[in-house]
């Protein structure tokens, strides 16, 4: 299993259905705490986030 970069206060993704949600705890025991744009703290497996890229911005 590839091991993700998830990192407390990015932003991810969750696969199945594409909301982007920020990490607020990674626990060593294969799940995160996220907080939905909509509100709320839940707790998700890990392997159900895709990390996000951050594009460089060039002025």
């Amino acid at each position: 299993m590839e091991a993700k970069q998830l990192q407390k206060g990015a932003q991810a993704k969750i696969a199945s259905t594409g909301q982007i949600v920020e990490v607020k705890r990674v626990s060593n025991h294969g799940f995160s705490v996220v907080r939905f744009q909509t509100g709320g703290d839940y707790m998700i497996l890990n392997d159900r986030l895709e990390t996000l890229e951050k594009e460089e911005v060039q002025h």
